[in-house]
């Protein structure tokens, strides 16, 4: 099994595991216990989102899988996972290298009162 094929794999797994997912383009970026966010980092790269309460707190793990070569043989994912538990009104910041003289894609991650949301935001360093 090549690394593509298995990155290609772990993310539909993670994907499945979360159904259903809502996109973080829709009005409502809120993400309830259990459900993904899918956010379009670039053209290449995506990121999936979801949280579960436990005990010690709120985890929140994101799926981020950037492709290079895509739709051909060379085809392949590079694929991390952040894990991390937020209180309440914490944030995280996921972003992924970018072509000189393109923008910057920022995904924040805020806990706001029972739900997590999920948006693209300006550069925050900027």
């Amino acid at each position: 099994m090549t690394n593509a094929t298995t990155a290609a794999g772990i993310l539909a797994a993670v994907l499945a595991a979360v159904a259903p997912a809502a996109s973080a383009t829709q009005p409502d970026r809120t993400v309830r216990e259990g459900q993904a966010v899918v956010t379009e980092l670039s053209a290449t790269t995506s990121a999936v989102t979801y949280w579960v309460s436990q005990a010690d707190g709120w985890h929140v793990v994101t799926t981020v899988d950037s492709v290079t070569g895509q739709g051909g043989d060379t085809e392949k994912h590079a694929v991390v996972r952040f894990a991390s538990l937020l209180l309440p009104g914490q944030s995280q910041f996921v972003s992924v290298p970018f072509a000189v003289g393109q923008q910057q894609q920022v995904l924040r991650i805020r806990r706001r009162g029972d739900k997590v949301e999920a948006a693209l935001v300006p550069n925050p360093s900027s």
